[in-house]
């Protein structure tokens, strides 16, 4: 019985480990990897969550944007929760550098099902507060770099 319910779990976690790197893995199908914006402006809301924080950015035009950043845990992880939650208030000021959303017709080449999309969607590299000490990156990490030429 023991020995049914260790498989059992392995199992589980196999399955559990397999869609989570899924989906990370297409993320360079919904984000273009090849650009990158820079966005300044205060922020709307935060909201702290697993699997994605969401940060909701006004620039200085008006325009909303949505900042897809990292979840609850990691961010736990990282040791950055708290200073991210004294430092992005509402009406902070905030620089964020990351890599836009891709149009709905690209994303829909590898996800059919997908049939809308916020196109003011950015995937941060980088969050620096204005005026205060927050400042957020990613770590730089070994990986294969895109294939950007066609751009």
């Amino acid at each position: 019985m023991r020995r049914h319910l260790v498989s059992l779990a392995v199992t589980i976690f196999i399955v559990t480990a397999a869609s989570s790197a899924s989906a990370h893995h297409s993320h360079p199908f919904f984000y273009d990897q090849c650009k990158s914006i820079t966005l300044e402006g205060r922020v709307e809301s935060v909201v702290f969550k697993d699997p994605h924080s969401i940060i909701v950015l006004k620039t200085d035009d008006g325009t909303a944007y949505t900042v897809d950043w990292a979840g609850l845990r990691g961010l736990t992880r990282d040791g950055v929760l708290d200073s991210a939650k004294e430092a992005l208030v509402f009406g902070a000021r905030v620089v964020v550098t990351g890599n836009p959303l891709r149009d709905l017709a690209e994303i829909q080449v590898h996800f059919s099902d997908i049939k809308s999309v916020n196109p003011n969607t950015v995937d941060p590299r980088s969050i620096r507060g204005v005026g205060n000490p927050f400042s957020w990156a990613l770590s730089p990490t070994p990986r294969t770099p895109p294939n950007c030429d066609s751009k």
